[in-house]
């Protein structure tokens, strides 16, 4: 490959990476389009119709396999639980993001980071750096102030934070390709609201266990209510595509970094276009965190600059 493909390469995986980042930050305005609904309904009809999206693209477009997956116990039992904990991630995002507590939805992905450490301590036996024990101590002082100040909210960033760290720490230790493994899990995410939405329903009060939080922007007609719960498949489906395209074509660290636009996004739309109070509480928690990646990410770099300087 020529300095030229390889730019190009580079180029291309920044923009994909940087694009899904940038969707996903924007995507809390979506849900509120939908907030005349219950948060367990958009749910269900995201995991169905993205099930639908996401095998069309790795089928027809990707050409993937993946049903062979089937024949595999392991395979199975793995993207279950990553189905599990991804339905789960969606739908506390939904409903927190429908309800006032967009900043603590950016905290939790703020935290994704540390909790992906903390998994690699537990499951994979990694060691911590020094800077990595800064980074928790810090992390850990900002939330304990966060809650003895502002109550239980931070509950939505720890439920964030550990079922997406907890998702990425169970695909890793399965080791299964990476598009194959999202068809299968799509269609298993897709089964599973299916379900939810045949109960709900045959028992309409399902729904009213995670009752409606309506925005002034939710969209009255049922037309395009209906339009936009199947549309959210599509726009499920798209970033998380470019995000595997991207991991195959520049560095997990330059993916590592992009992936704090995200929770940048939401934290400036929850103050700005959302008017959510940003507490001296808030301030603190995101300071101590903040400050805790910086030193990650200032180690990380270092060292990534001493292997380079070894390498020569």
């Amino acid at each position: 490959m020529t300095d030229e493909q390889r730019e190009t390469l580079d180029r291309t995986g920044f923009l994909e990476a940087l694009g899904c980042q940038v969707m996903w930050g924007f995507m809390c305005l979506y849900w509120r389009l939908l907030s005349g609904e219950s948060a367990l309904l958009v749910l269900t009809c995201r995991m169905v119709w993205s099930c639908v999206f996401i095998v069309l693209l790795c089928s027809f477009v990707k050409r993937t396999r993946f049903l062979y997956l089937l024949r595999d116990p392991k395979a199975l039992a793995t993207f279950v639980t990553s189905a599990v904990l991804t339905s789960a991630n969606w739908g506390v995002y939904i409903w927190a993001a429908n309800s006032g507590h967009l900043l603590e939805t950016s905290i939790g992905y703020y935290l994704c980071p540390l909790f992906n450490i903390l998994f690699g301590l537990i499951v994979f036996h990694e060691r911590l750096t020094r800077m990595q024990k800064v980074a928790f101590g810090l992390a850990g002082v900002g939330v304990t102030f966060f809650i003895a100040m502002n109550g239980g909210a931070i509950w939505i960033s720890f439920a964030l934070a550990l079922s997406f760290s907890a998702y990425g720490a169970v695909k890793k230790k399965a080791g299964y390709p990476a598009l194959p493994g999202m068809a299968l899990e799509s269609v298993i995410t897709g089964i599973l609201g299916g379900m939810i939405f045949g109960a709900g329903t045959l028992m309409p009060a399902l729904w009213d266990l995670v009752p409606a939080t309506p925005d002034p922007m939710a969209v009255t007609s049922q037309p395009w209510e209906s339009f936009l719960m199947v549309f959210a498949g599509v726009l499920t489906a798209i970033p998380l595509l470019l995000y595997s395209a991207a991991a195959n074509r520049v560095p997990m660290v330059i993916i590592g970094f992009l992936q704090y636009v995200s929770p940048t996004i939401a934290l400036i739309l929850a103050v700005s276009f959302f008017g959510e109070a940003f507490t001296f509480a808030h301030g603190v928690c995101f300071a101590l965190v903040w400050t805790g990646i910086a030193l990650m990410s200032a180690e990380s770099i270092l060292h990534r600059r001493q292997m380079a300087l070894a390498g020569k």
